[in-house]
This record gives structure tokens, C-alpha cells and sequence, in this order.
């Protein structure tokens, strides 16, 4: 059954070899994908959040992690294996509505890489993306060397991503 759904993710990351990247001018609305076993505090994802925009529409925080039991008791949208079927599609009604919007940017803060995850984040509709090298290269346009340590990765974050000229599409 997985033969199917590899199939389709491998389109899916084919699909993103066309894809234009572009910082965008304002960040409005965010999606963070974080791996529940990598630590980080709240003060932490608000100083994240800060280097981007002082201000948000909309801010996507989706949980991720290979055991879909370490997920119970954190909140919604949850992303886990049994988030994708044996077709390769994504089959949570919520991440479900979160691949339907259109995003300014996707931070990826993971470790451990499965089908689902790469499959959610290959059809996300955003304009930047960034996240470890661990992650398939064609799924980011920042690549960021792997990190279990969120403070390491931030201060990554923060002196690539301020370095990068905002732009805006034609």
C-alpha cells in the first residue's frame, strides 16, 4: 500500500521543482510544523514569530510526530502517520482546511522524517518555506542545518533569513 503513496508524494515533490520562491515584503500568516518530542517554550516561538512580523492574520501551529499516541492530549491539527491513506492523500479534515489556505511562510522545526510529513508540507501553498536539511531540499527554500536544540535553530534562522531581500511577485 505504501508503494501508492510514495508515488504520489514523489509527484508532489516534482511538482515543486517549477515552484517560485519569494520572501514576502509582510508575513501575515504563518504555518509552523513542530515535532513534539524537539523542545521549545512559548517565549521561544513568540521571539520566532517576532523576526518575521511584530503582527499576524493568521498563525497555523500544527503538531507532528512518527507516534500518533505522543500527540494525545496537545491540541489540533494533529499530523501523524495515519494522517495520509494508502492513495497518498492527506485524510484529516483539519490539515485538510490548513492545506487549502494560502500562506506567507512554513517553518518546519522537525527531526524525524516519514512519508506524511513531507507529503503535507510538498502541498502546502506558501510563498517561503524553511527548514533543517534533513527534510528533503526541495521542500524549503532555506535550508537550515539540523538541530534538536530550537535556540540553535532560531539563531540559524534569524541570521539567514534577515539576509535574504524581500520581494514581492510580478
Amino acid at each position: 500500500m505504501k508503494l501508492f503513496a510514495k508515488r504520489a508524494v514523489s509527484q508532489q515533490l516534482h511538482a515543486l521543482k517549477n515552484r517560485t520562491a519569494f520572501k514576502p515584503k509582510a508575513t501575515r500568516r504563518l504555518v509552523f510544523i513542530h515535532e513534539t518530542d524537539l523542545d521549545i517554550t512559548e517565549a521561544q516561538f513568540e521571539d520566532m514569530c517576532c523576526v518575521f512580523s511584530p503582527e499576524f492574520d493568521t498563525i497555523e501551529y500544527i503538531h507532528y510526530n512518527a507516534n500518533k499516541k505522543m500527540l494525545e492530549g496537545v491540541p489540533k491539527p494533529h499530523l501523524h502517520p495515519q494522517s495520509l491513506d494508502w492513495r497518498g492523500r492527506v485524510t484529516a479534515d483539519d490539515l485538510v482546511f490548513v492545506l487549502e489556505q494560502q500562506y506567507d511562510l512554513v517553518v518546519h522545526f522537525v527531526h524525524n522524517i516519514t512519508l506524511p510529513l513531507v507529503s503535507f508540507s510538498a502541498q502546502l501553498k506558501a510563498s517561503f518555506r524553511i527548514g533543517p536539511s534533513s527534510l528533503d531540499t526541495r521542500l524549503n527554500d532555506l535550508v537550515l542545518p539540523s538541530t534538536a536544540d530550537f535556540g540553535t535553530f532560531l539563531s540559524d534562522l534569524k541570521q539567514y533569513f534577515n539576509k535574504i531581500q524581500s520581494n514581492e511577485r510580478t
